[in-house]
């Protein structure tokens, strides 16, 4: 079992599929959706796309990049990520086709809002999960129904928690330095549970072709010379059809052999990550009076509900 299974194991999800960087798998993920295959639910130039004013520029690039517009809900300053208060204020039917957001340095956004919201007006999601591998959200008992794909993590009874980058259609990793894992650089986007989106997130990965075989393997479909598409002649070889303008964005087998391995220290890695969040918030406890210290989301009194944070 290779790195790409171990992932889409670990998260609970169909399926991970690695490329070069994390911005790479925000590009990917935006891209796929603007696939002719997805009929009129494809991101259209001039479609709207909801997204937080502030954050890293490759989780708006993307948007920008494929000619949607993206429209910008301000930040929460405490919690670093979006302020929801005007988040239906900026949906505007027919125009608005997905909302995508990161995870803002392991503190998950309002997932029970967003997916609720989302599920309501029929968009897309993209989880920026780069930030937060690790992480999870507490899903308040009695909303499983809005997460219907998916069986609980772990109960206590009053809550369900779920890792992030489980919640949208896709979510992307970033494998950079000082994230939670290293590959030395690398990225991945996941397909959360529709496998429609496996083939058109490796299309744009690998210059934009329509087969879908592996490395090394030929004629998957069992048709390979048995295809008619667009105004090529019937039989035409699929395996060099390009039905998308796609991208390079391949990693290196050495970065998926580093990733097995980082994978098994994630937890031992997360662990830490919150030991030193508790310890500095604590030895900075002090300054209250000087200082607003960001919070977690859903934090009460400076309290953070169970399981909602992964640093």
């Amino acid at each position: 079992m290779g790195f790409e299974h171990e992932l889409a194991s670990v998260l609970g999800i169909k399926r991970s599929i690695l490329v070069n960087s994390g911005s790479s798998a925000n590009l990917v993920a935006v891209s796929a959706l603007t696939s002719h295959k997805l009929g009129d639910r494809a991101i259209l130039p001039g479609d709207e796309v909801i997204t937080c004013a502030a954050g890293f520029p490759t989780t708006v690039a993307p948007i920008i990049q494929n000619g949607a517009v993206p429209v910008f809900l301000d930040n929460n300053p405490v919690t670093l990520n979006a302020n929801l208060d005007r988040l239906e204020e900026a949906y505007v039917p027919g125009k608005t086709k997905a909302v995508m957001m990161a995870h803002t340095l392991g503190n998950p956004f309002d997932l029970e809002r967003i997916v609720t919201f989302c599920r309501q007006h029929d968009l897309w999601l993209i989880e920026d999960n780069c930030d937060s591998l690790g992480s999870t959200y507490t899903f308040p008992a009695g909303h499983e129904e809005a997460l219907r794909f998916r069986k609980p993590l772990a109960e206590n009874g009053e809550a369900v928690a779920y890792p992030t980058g489980t919640f949208g259609d896709l979510s992307t990793q970033s494998f950079y330095p000082p994230h939670h894992l290293t590959l030395g650089e690398g990225g991945a986007v996941n397909v959360v549970r529709d496998m429609r989106l496996k083939v058109l997130v490796e299309s744009f990965r690998d210059w934009g072709r329509d087969c879908w075989c592996a490395s090394g393997k030929d004629n998957t479909c069992g048709k390979r010379f048995g295809w008619q598409l667009g105004e090529l002649p019937e039989g035409y070889d699929h395996k060099y059809i390009y039905s998308h303008l796609g991208y390079n964005l391949k990693p290196l087998d050495i970065q998926a052999a580093i990733g097995r391995e980082q994978l098994k220290k994630l937890e031992r890695f997360s662990a830490a990550r919150r030991a030193n969040w508790e310890t500095l918030r604590r030895g900075l406890g002090h300054l209250e009076e000087y200082f607003e210290f960001h919070l977690p989301t859903h934090a009460t009194g400076g309290r953070r509900r169970a399981g909602s944070l992964g640093k």
